[in-house]
């Protein structure tokens, strides 16, 4: 049974929800019924939102199949807390400001480190290490 990986989902759907009301408001505010309406401040917004749902689901599925497979509970939370720094950077970087390069740049390297973490835990337990 799950019982770490709950965590992170629910505050991933938290995330993920606020970037998509974010795109929401604007796109109802401007009047953007498909497409960024040739806007790039909401090319940006729509693409972090994107960018999101891209990389969480498989980082949390990673980190299930860690999970469900024995990884240690401390591998489980470090993958986790990776995952959840590495998206708010991320989304800071694309809702929040106009360039912020090492917000994106550290967002994607936290990222990377929890999948990385989440399938080589995964990986070796299957191995039975």
């Amino acid at each position: 049974m799950l019982q770490i990986t709950p965590l992170y989902l629910a505050v991933a759907v938290a995330m993920y929800s606020l970037m998509a009301f974010r795109v929401i408001g604007t796109r109802r505010g401007r009047r953007i019924s498909l497409g960024d309406g040739g806007q790039p401040d909401f090319q940006r917004l729509i693409r972090g939102h994107a960018n999101f749902a891209e990389y969480a689901p498989l980082a949390l599925l990673a980190l299930s199949a860690a999970e469900l497979s024995g990884a240690p509970p401390l591998a489980l939370h470090a993958a986790g807390v990776a995952l959840i720094a590495g998206r708010a950077l991320h989304a800071y970087c694309f809702l929040f400001l106009e360039s912020g390069m090492p917000y994106r740049v550290a967002g994607m390297v936290l990222t990377f480190a929890s999948l990385w973490m989440s399938a080589g835990a995964a990986l070796s337990m299957a191995l039975g290490h």
